[in-house]
């Protein structure tokens, strides 16, 4: 069953705290050695293509694809963010609006990216994904990542973290619901009852030859992040502890899952 994660801050407070230090310049640099890229250049490929990146963030992915010769729009819901990603950038195609409420036609887009966006929905993930569905082409491709409910968070991050909520509760303080952390077999349904037929599925994290940034460290552990350093990137404890986790699977430490589905519509894809 997935995990339930819970915070201390509110999800404005987390909105706010999570992009406050982050650049377009660190994301751009944040993708070098993601397995992402990898996964994206195996099935988008050949042929321009539309595509929509249900929560966008800054853009940045809207900026690697458009340099690719492929039309791209980001969609993301905070105007904040949307506002600073046209100071960086006015071309940056990012604009407002609701990934569970799209206001392009059916059949519009070849391919549809949502990277770690799904999982921040309490009530679940049905609608953001019937949405993707609905604009995509029959046959078109989703890119969706989410948290991982890997092997180290359930023997190790996940035990700690409830027992500090725990505290916190019998202390009268409260917590806020911040996302799901899914199995695989859990994020297939999901996939699988939207329509979609999953065809890839990997680790989305960074590749192993990587030694300074691992995005499930990073997120799980805050005293493991480089003091002033730019997104998911390790200090000296960080990297040590990265080091000894390439003993193992990468599946037990990774951060999130990364599957691929094409789009099954009146029985054609």
């Amino acid at each position: 069953m997935s995990y339930k994660l819970y915070s201390f801050k509110t999800g404005a407070e987390h909105d706010l705290d999570q992009w406050k230090d982050r650049s377009m310049a660190g994301e751009l640099e944040s993708f070098r050695k993601r397995t992402l890229v990898g996964i994206f250049d195996q099935f988008i490929n050949g042929h321009p293509m539309r595509i929509l990146e249900g929560g966008c963030g800054f853009g940045a992915w809207c900026l690697y694809f458009r340099e690719r010769g492929h039309d791209i729009v980001g969609i993301e819901y905070d105007q904040r963010i949307v506002d600073r990603a046209l100071q960086y950038n006015q071309t940056v195609p990012v604009v407002l609006g609701d990934i569970t409420d799209l206001t392009y036609p059916d059949n519009s887009f070849d391919a549809y990216i949502s990277l770690g966006v799904i999982e921040h929905f309490e009530h679940g993930p049905e609608k953001a994904l019937a949405e993707a569905h609905r604009i995509l082409k029959p046959g078109g491709l989703a890119f969706v990542t989410t948290p991982y409910l890997t092997v180290f968070r359930r023997l190790v991050a996940h035990p700690m973290r409830s027992a500090y909520f725990l505290w916190r509760t019998l202390r009268g303080k409260p917590k806020y619901y911040w996302e799901y952390r899914f199995t695989k077999k859990e994020l297939r349904n999901y996939l699988e009852k939207a329509g979609f037929e999953v065809i890839y599925t990997d680790i989305d994290d960074y590749v192993s030859k990587e030694k300074n940034r691992h995005i499930g460290l990073w997120a799980d552990f805050f005293f493991l992040r480089k003091k002033d350093g730019e997104i998911w990137e390790l200090n000296r404890a960080g990297k040590a502890m990265l080091d000894l986790g390439k003993l193992f699977s990468p599946w037990w430490f990774c951060s999130g899952m990364h599957m691929v589905a094409r789009a099954v519509k009146n029985g054609k894809m």
